[in-house]
């Protein structure tokens, strides 16, 4: 129960679709356009007030649904599809009045059991996998909490208090929770910047002279980025199938950014992380990666930050242990983690933390923060390349908790149309400069856009 209860009146959602300036390679496929499906939510208090609030994501199919015997756009029509039937469920599901992260987290619940939209039943046959079905849900929950916020005139933060959210952790941590609240783990707003992260994949250019002409005025190359944000945190996207050819690319990325900070006199500690996105076969294949790189360059490897999700997304069928390679570099799970269930399963394998996304849900980002918290786990918070107030929403949650990696937002990198108006309204956080995000126009009262 909460001390400020609403219920959800009205949900709706519309899409927009984009291309991407260049792919994003993932070990399952290239991802080329993205499919944006925009939502809002109306929440209704006991006294009759009402207050709306907003909610975006990429319906990213090759992400969240890579294996599947449809191609891939039936696979985003699926999503569209149950992202409508969402919208239509949302005031069923929400007619009692309860705190959004009640109603987020039984949200979560149903909407994995929708299984396929009802409007395609008799055409598929297999079953939306989860984690698609929480990228559908997400832009729903990160507008009910927006919208709780709004109504009370504060930010959606500071309603995570114990006098509007009565229950303690235990509700949904267990032992780890008792007497233990939200707001001890999810801080008022204390930092002013977070750093930014830059996406490097094989295919990409390091150096201008290299540099393909993706007709706009935004750097097509590592030295072109580096140059006009400052960049020093970078992401390097790897396919997990050579782990001595990719520790020879990683090691050569890697001093080829610092060649490229030394030229345009910039100083500090390269930070980066290798995400394989679940593509080794085994905690071999990660062993013999990082002794490779250690073999190859000494100083490569000192500065490797973390693995993402090297191995399969399903942590339980293999149940690889995961403590050798924990104990010598942070090995964060991805898309292994789509509840509670899978955070404690991946923490009895060895696996360090988690790698947040807010495209899984801002409820269940909140616990995963909270258990991360009370058990002294590291985590960080990754990208599906946001968009628009997406971005916003996820800086904000960055800058009330302690992410490991600041935030990662790649939407200026890839899609940059589909933020031309909240670049103009917060350009401290998607003008990158000297490295990172700058949060002073971020609001007080919402999710802070």
């Amino acid at each position: 129960m909460s001390g400020h209860g609403v219920r959800v009146v009205d949900a709706t959602v519309t899409f927009e679709d984009y291309p991407m300036r260049s792919p994003l390679i993932l070990t399952g496929g290239a991802i080329e356009a993205a499919t944006e499906a925009r939502c809002t939510v109306t929440v209704e208090d006991a006294h009759g007030r009402t207050a709306t609030g907003r909610g975006t994501v990429f319906l990213s199919a090759i992400w969240a649904w890579p294996v599947s015997e449809l191609g891939f756009l039936q696979r985003v029509d699926a999503m569209q599809q149950m992202c409508i039937e969402i919208a239509d469920r949302m005031p069923v599901w929400c007619h009692e009045p309860r705190h959004p992260l009640e109603h987020g987290l039984e949200a979560h619940e149903h909407a994995d059991a929708l299984s396929i939209p009802v409007g395609l039943r008799l055409f598929i046959r297999e079953r939306i996998p989860t984690l698609a079905a929480l990228v559908c849900l997400s832009p729903f929950d990160q507008a009910l909490h927006d919208a709780y916020g709004r109504l009370l005139g504060i930010s959606s933060y500071e309603a995570l208090g114990r006098e509007f959210l009565l229950r303690d952790l235990a509700t949904w941590l267990g032992d780890v929770g008792e007497g233990r609240y939200l707001d001890e783990v999810i801080y008022r707003r204390e930092q002013d910047a977070l750093d930014a992260w830059l996406v490097v994949g094989t295919n990409d250019a390091l150096r201008e002279a290299d540099a393909p002409d993706l007709g706009d005025d935004l750097p097509a190359s590592v030295e072109g980025w580096i140059a006009r944000c400052g960049y020093r945190c970078f992401k390097l996207k790897v396919k997990g199938a050579d782990p001595h050819a990719e520790a020879e690319w990683v090691a050569g990325v890697y001093r080829e950014i610092a060649a490229i900070r030394a030229e345009q006199g910039l100083a500090g500690e390269i930070r980066y992380e290798v995400d394989a996105n679940e593509g080794c076969d085994g905690p071999w294949a990660v062993t013999e990666f990082l002794n490779a790189l250690e073999s190859i360059d000494a100083e490569a490897y000192a500065a490797l930050d973390y693995l993402e999700q090297p191995t399969e997304r399903d942590l339980s069928a293999n149940r690889w242990d995961m403590h050798e390679i924990a104990a010598r570099k942070p090995v964060l799970a991805d898309e292994g983690v789509t509840g509670l269930d899978e955070l404690r399963l991946a923490a009895s394998l060895g696996w360090t933390g988690p790698a947040l996304k807010t495209c899984k849900g801002h409820s269940l980002a909140l616990l995963e923060i909270a258990w991360c918290e009370l058990t002294g786990r590291p985590y960080a918070l990754q990208d599906l390349t946001n968009p628009g107030i997406g971005a916003v929403h996820a800086a904000g949650l960055a800058a009330h908790s302690h992410t490991s990696n600041g935030v990662e937002l790649n939407v200026m990198q890839f899609i940059p149309a589909s933020s031309r108006a909240e670049v103009e309204l917060f350009p401290g956080i998607f003008h990158v400069r000297d490295g990172v995000h700058r949060l002073d126009d971020l609001r007080e009262v919402g999710l802070g856009y």
